[in-house]
């Protein structure tokens, strides 16, 4: 059995409209930022099925309350919790369906049945009680989902069923020490329940105990001490009831026998053990997951092993490992192990992960079909979406689940900007100092996401709310370039659903037929058709999407800084260039094949650049196809000055960052 939906209404930072939650694997992962709601629903599930009184408390404050509300005039309020649980057709999952066949409903003919538990609160004002009253119940819901249920439609859970499904959580602060005690609820009592302890054994144990006592008794100094506390004690009271007094070590309760229970570390390179306290944070975190593992190893090899099938009830139907942020105090280098182990209990008949962090090192590790991504709306309210990808049978599947997954941090942004590759990424990070714009402080996430499918990480950052700007080259007279990438991106933004008659709507109102977006690659590249592809870029800017014009960013930056680029050569390095004057031929020549070079083809002539653009390929062609080009960049940029820089800087940067700060809401200084 598995829990396959949550959801949640009116629950802390969960609005009164209802949020689900699809849980579509054995393991799944709550991502966003700081305080967008992560943590509060891993607890709701304690609310549900935790497994003592204290976690399924609720609380006045688990009552949502708006940001615009006044507390003070708030008479009442509602939450409720509601699980959906499917079963698999596993023999395993027998005892599950027994227990719980009676509250079983189907959708309708041939679906498969689930289960529905829903906790409901109340909170009403009291001139009585200071923090009002609250009334709990859970039920089992009779009806099925999607239709309209009645009251007699609700049936209270039994506690003993309720607790079949149990829930592990394993907080954000480790503190093991606390689950290695032989208390109620602690992780060790649970492990330590497991063993039956017979009576032979136990009277062996009183025998030991009563050995270990006559044995001190037996110690002069011991009996010294014991007579002594007994005639001091004699004269402060008269009661015969407690006249006698003895020092040794009880066996009348054998709990109290394990409560003294430790677990220790060696070797240690000292001469002592390490107890869980002396360990170190990172340690002690997967100390904690460890003992979390041990439990449903021994639950599962208990049932597995007994001979005894009356054992298979002392085991939860399923228990959910809930952890709160698994990196916490952890080397990134163990954090795949960790993944991996959690992975592992998911795959346990009787088990369910779910875990919330916001670091790209564990999500990097997750399928991405397995993320649930949590927000916070500007009412500060908790939004909750799904990751959603191409079709498994389209080229875009893989190319964007890869994409995603060696660029997490996309998921954690304010605002993406999505580039083609390394270049745009080392010159945004230098400039962003130069615009007063920190990319950290505003989460400001660069992805180099932008040559192919766009639309669809267009479509994924649409759907996790998170604006974003697009920055590609217009590639001029490359294979593909010019009208090609003008085509490719109005394609792709009509793929996302704008409107296609605004889109494609030319200046004397006549919309651009499909037929002609076709073949708009074909169209003509020349200086005499350069104004109408410019009004083409221009109008897109309009959907946050700019150009790197006439060529890419490399040749941008190069045109508005061509001393700078070309003072960065190693020494006695540099390509060798004919003089200009002096040898006229070879001159035309290596500039003739520096736009080859550049253009990526032979036949290139380079109609639409000036003669100055021309000789700059020479220098492109040193710089960006025979060396690194993000160590260019670094190399170059340190050395320009900021007057220089800012006083050259390309207009399209500046576009840019306005666009940033209007879609982020930052006013200029």
């Amino acid at each position: 059995m598995q829990i396959s939906n949550l959801r949640i209404s009116g629950f802390r930072s969960f609005g009164l409209d209802v949020v689900d939650i699809p849980l579509v694997s054995k393991m799944s992962t709550f991502i966003g930022l700081n305080s967008s709601g992560k943590t509060t629903a891993l607890e709701a599930l304690r609310k549900v099925f935790g497994t003592s009184l204290s976690e399924r408390e609720i609380y006045r404050e688990d009552f949502h309350i708006a940001y615009n509300e006044d507390p003070t005039n708030i008479t009442n309020r509602k939450l409720s919790i509601e699980v959906k649980i499917k079963f698999t057709e596993e023999e395993s999952q027998k005892d599950a369906i027994i227990h719980l066949f009676p509250a079983m409903v189907v959708g309708g003919v041939g679906e498969d049945p689930y289960v529905r538990i829903r906790l409901e609160a109340t909170w009403e004002k009291s001139e009585i009680v200071p923090d009002g009253e609250i009334e709990v119940n859970t039920y089992f819901i009779s009806m099925a989902d999607g239709l309209n249920e009645k009251d007699e439609d609700k049936k209270p859970v039994p506690n003993h069923l309720r607790n079949l499904i149990q829930i592990l959580y394993v907080p954000a602060i480790r503190r093991p020490s606390e689950q290695i005690k032989y208390a109620s609820g602690s992780i060790l009592y649970r492990i330590l329940k497991k063993i039956e302890w017979n009576d032979s054994f136990k009277e062996n144990f009183d025998t030991q105990i009563n050995k270990i006592n006559d044995s001190f008794q037996g110690l002069s100094e011991f009996s010294t001490i014991q007579n002594s506390i007994s005639d001091i004690w004699s004269k402060f009271h008269k009661d015969e009831r407690y006249s006698d007094t003895s020092i040794g070590f009880s066996n009348s309760n054998f709990d109290e026998i394990l409560k003294k229970i430790e677990i220790s570390f060696s070797p240690t390179g000292t001469h002592k053990t390490f107890s869980v306290n002396e360990l170190g944070d990172g340690y002690r975190s997967m100390f904690y997951l460890t003992l979390v593992c041990a439990l449903l190893e021994i639950e599962d090899t208990l049932t597995k092993s007994s001979n005894d099938k009356s054992i298979e009830f002392t085991r939860p139907l399923l228990t959910i490992l809930a952890v709160e942020e698994p990196e916490n105090h952890i080397a990134p280098q163990l954090l795949g192990r960790v993944v991996k182990i959690l992975n592992s209990i998911s795959l346990q008949e009787n088990s369910q992960v779910l875990f919330s962090s916001h670091t790209p090192a564990i999500v990097k590790r997750i399928d991405p079909e397995n993320i649930l991504h949590f927000r916070i709306t500007e009412k500060y309210i908790t939004q909750v979406n799904c990751i959603k990808l191409p079709n498994k049978a389209d080229d875009a599947y893989k190319y964007i689940k890869q994409a995603i997954h060696n660029y997490p941090e996309i998921y954690f942004a304010r605002l993406v900007v999505i580039g083609e590759g390394d270049t745009e990424e080392v010159i945004f990070e230098h400039l962003m100092r130069v615009k007063d714009l920190d990319f950290d402080d505003n989460i400001v996430t660069f992805a180099p996401l932008g040559h192919r499918f766009v639309s669809h990480i267009w479509k994924l950052l649409n759907t996790l709310h998170i604006p974003y700007i697009t920055l590609l080259d217009l590639d001029l007279e490359r294979e593909g370039g010019g009208w090609g990438r003008i085509k490719y991106i109005l394609q792709e933004l009509i793929e996302i659903g704008v409107y296609k008659n605004d889109l494609l709507r030319l200046e004397n109102n006549r919309i651009l037929s499909d037929k002609e977006l076709e073949e708009m690659h074909t169209w003509e590249v020349s200086k005499k058709y350069l104004c109408s592809l410019n009004g083409w870029v221009d109008f897109l800017k309009k959907y946050n999407v700019f150009y790197s014009a006439p060529l890419d960013l490399d040749f941008l930056m190069l045109k508005h800084y061509p001393n700078f680029y070309k003072q960065n050569i190693p020494k006695n390095g540099g390509p060798r260039i004919p003089d200009k004057d002096k040898d006229v031929i070879s001159f035309n020549k290596k500039v003739v094949d520096g736009v080859a070079a550049t253009l990526k083809s032979e036949n290139a002539k380079g109609i639409t650049y000036s003669d100055e653009e021309k000789e700059l390929m020479i220098w492109y062609n040193y710089h960006f196809l025979s060396r690194g080009k993000p160590t260019t960049h670094i190399l170059t940029l340190a050395n320009i000055d900021q007057e220089s820089l800012e006083d050259n800087l390309p207009i399209i940067f500046n576009e840019i960052f306005s666009c940033i700060k209007n879609l982020l809401n930052l006013k200029d200084d």
